[in-house]
């Protein structure tokens, strides 16, 4: 009796433990956040740092796409202005630890219209707890940021 009692109860625990296992967890859903970090473009061969720029993240309604803007940018250390930078287009896959991005190639939007000049190619990164990263090239431009959830 005793025996049989004891495998019922293993026979349970291990029921437990494979359904638990078994429910996929749920994926992690974009919401729309501002980031402060460093955005760093290499210029020449050099990287060139631009600290406590602002990146704004704003999912689409469906959660599938998203487009960042880069706040108060320069290029280049001669470049006599900043400007605002919207990458468009950019698609987002949920994990359970992240939310995954990702964009072969697109247009860029600045100073009031598209940026073909500086088409955005192989974008890669990831927002994972409150922590934003991203690389891509800016024409032939390697950019990326990284930067913590403002407010926190």
């Amino acid at each position: 009796m005793k025996t049989k009692f004891l495998s019922a109860a293993f026979a349970a625990a291990l029921l437990l433990t494979a359904c638990g296992k078994a429910t996929p967890e749920q994926p992690v859903v974009p919401e729309e956040s501002a980031y402060t970090g460093t955005v760093t473009v290499i210029y020449e061969g050099a990287p060139f740092d631009n600290e406590n720029i602002s990146v704004d993240f704003t999912p689409a309604e469906d959660g599938a796409s998203a487009s960042i803007t880069i706040h108060q940018i320069r290029f280049v250390p001669q470049m006599p202005v900043t400007i605002d930078v919207t990458i468009p287009g950019i698609t987002l896959l949920g994990t359970a630890e992240k939310i995954l991005l990702s964009c072969a190639r697109v247009v860029p939007l600045a100073m009031g219209g598209e940026y073909p000049r500086y088409t955005v190619t192989d974008l890669s990164g990831e927002i994972a707890g409150d922590e934003l990263v991203f690389s891509l090239k800016f024409g032939d431009y390697p950019t990326s940021f990284a930067g913590r959830r403002q407010g926190l």
